[in-house]
């Protein structure tokens, strides 16, 4: 597995875990970081097999978004370094929100600026309850332009009018209000409420996990009577699949479904009768 001098990276069974570590510098960006997070999650995109991505931290801080040590080094800043980063930057978010398996976010403490925009790109995020969010850039004279397309999709309009023409601190409640966290626990619990999502998501069948964040990523961009027609165009694909008819024949079976990749997760194993589909035990 590829070394780098910004994260670290493990892999349990399917799941891939980066953490960022750069503790001293509250996991802030710098264009080593920068360059670090683009290729270790195009490398998840090259490998089919994982079903999922846990994005942590290493320290007290989840992410203090841009290091400004670092960009204090090139300032004043010619408008082509000031180009190339952004440009840089945008390309780091845009190939996390692309990887094609569930990406889940665990939050401690701050995550401000393009730490902030890191939750925009993730697709399940959970934080602690004394976790705080910001989008301090107006604070220093800059603008949060580059995490703004994300946000914008993620939050809403009325977010970024309201936080980001502030730049004041929120809390874990607001960040939940606004859908940019999903779920919210105290600090001891965030291993075990991340556990789970993990456990649900080995549960789930592997290609139309895949398949279904694709769908969403292809719709977000179509007007409405096109989005329709292409969902209906996947559901009929997808009920075709190998996959369908697993499912279809363990749900009738009283069974876990055994996937492609031959894994029946643990928990199914040992407690069929608590599973439920359509509101229905099975």
């Amino acid at each position: 597995m590829r070394r780098y001098t910004t994260l670290t990276i493990e892999s349990r069974d399917t799941i891939r875990c980066i953490t960022l570590n750069r503790p001293e510098r509250r996991n802030a960006f710098d264009s080593r970081m920068i360059s670090d997070l683009t290729q270790a999650f195009d490398d998840v995109a090259g490998e089919p097999s994982l079903r999922g991505v846990l994005l942590s931290s290493a320290g007290p801080v989840f992410c203090a978004g841009a290091d400004l040590q670092w960009m204090q080094s090139t300032s004043p800043a010619t408008d082509a370094q000031a180009q190339d980063d952004a440009q840089r930057l945008t390309r780091m978010y845009r190939t996390i929100d692309e990887v094609p398996c569930p990406v889940i976010a665990r939050v401690q403490g701050p995550a401000f600026g393009g730490g902030l925009g890191l939750l925009a790109v993730c697709d399940i995020v959970v934080a602690a309850e004394d976790a705080t969010f910001s989008l301090s850039e107006v604070r220093l004279g800059l603008i949060p332009a580059v995490i703004a397309p994300f946000l914008l999709r993620k939050a809403g309009e009325s977010f970024l009018r309201r936080y980001a023409l502030t730049g004041q601190t929120f809390t874990t409640s607001v960040a939940h209000g606004f859908g940019l966290v999903h779920d919210v626990v105290p600090q001891d619990d965030l291993d075990e409420r991340i556990t789970e999502l993990i456990d649900a998501i080995m549960r789930l069948a592997p290609r139309a996990t895949r398949e279904t964040k694709r769908l969403i990523q292809r719709i977000r961009r179509l007007p409405d009577e096109e989005r329709e027609a292409t969902c209906a165009e996947a559901n009929a694909s997808a009920r075709c699949t190998s996959e369908a008819m697993e499912g279809l024949r363990a749900f009738a079976e009283k069974r876990p479904p055994q996937w492609a990749d031959g894994q029946a997760h643990q928990s199914d194993r040992k407690r069929p009768e608590d599973q439920h589909v359509a509101g229905r035990p099975i």
